[in-house]
């Protein structure tokens, strides 16, 4: 009978000895949302996730790791914060990790900053910045004006009509499904596609320094092009009107490429130091 309890007794104090971080502390509030809301959110670490909902509140939910991070959440008048905070610098880099999940109004505005982990934002129609140092970015159905930033981090952006601006480092840029009439995507050493089409009268601008650039676009996009790649090539395979001698070069490769394709409605710049840009059809 003595033998039959040590087992007991060891999953007892196993249980005793576990880190919060395998039973994470989870932290809920949820405020008021005023007009023209601002949700803030700082964190050091982790994955935070941010979608809209039909209430007028903001509500969060923070599942904490470890009592060397703390949470802290406040409103003041319109401006509801969600900061996390380092109480110990010597906390180990997986007891740092805090996840946020946040539902708010569709109009409020929103800035972000996250040091590491995972960034996801949905379906919002005001204005968002987020900066973010190791973080991958995933923007869904966003209608209002968008700045992002990444130091080393990737950002991916789906189905977005408002204007946009994504510059990274070293992180590639990734676009698909794209209705924005403004766009800026910028990165020094990461990759850039971009697959939709144009909108009448809009301006997008495609510039990397190393990495490759490519546009793949339906047979009715319309657009003026100017594309350049100071030693890399351009490749295109799109039924484009040159600007050099009326005529597309031959081979249809060259370091830079000017043309219109059907009727130019919108403005497209591509730029590139030693990357391929290629021109694709969808």
């Amino acid at each position: 009978m003595k033998n039959r309890k040590y087992p007991i007794l060891l999953v007892c104090l196993t249980a005793l000895a576990l880190p919060l971080a395998s039973r994470a502390e989870r932290i809920e509030q949820t405020f008021a949302a005023e007009p023209d809301s601002v949700v803030e959110i700082r964190n050091l670490n982790g994955r935070v996730t941010v979608r809209s909902w039909n209430r007028p509140q903001v509500k969060v939910v923070a599942l904490r790791r470890s009592r060397a991070v703390e949470v802290h959440l406040e409103q003041n008048a319109n401006h509801v914060h969600v900061h996390t905070h380092l109480l110990q610098a010597s906390t180990p880099a997986s007891d740092r990790a805090v996840d946020i999940e946040v539902w708010a109004p569709a109009n409020a505005n929103l800035e972000i900053h996250l040091e590491a982990g995972t960034l996801q934002l949905e379906n919002f129609t005001r204005n968002i910045t987020a900066e973010a140092v190791a973080a991958t970015v995933l923007l869904r159905n966003l209608s209002g004006h968008t700045s992002v930033r990444t130091l080393n981090g990737s950002i991916r952006a789906e189905r977005c009509s408002g204007r946009m601006e994504a510059t990274s480092i070293s992180g590639s840029l990734q676009f698909s499904d794209m209705t924005s009439r403004f766009l800026v995507a910028r990165t020094t050493s990461g990759d850039i596609y971009y697959e939709g089409n144009f909108r009448p009268g809009g301006s997008y601008d495609f510039r990397n320094h190393e990495g490759s650039i490519e546009l793949r676009v339906p047979a009715n996009a319309s657009f003026e092009l100017r594309a350049n790649s100071v030693k890399g090539e351009v490749q295109n395979e799109l039924p484009i009107t040159s600007h050099q001698h009326g005529r597309l070069p031959r081979p249809s490769t060259a370091r830079s490429l000017l043309g219109t394709v059907k009727t130019g409605e919108a403005m497209v710049r591509v730029t590139s130091f030693s990357g391929t840009i290629r021109l694709r059809k969808q």
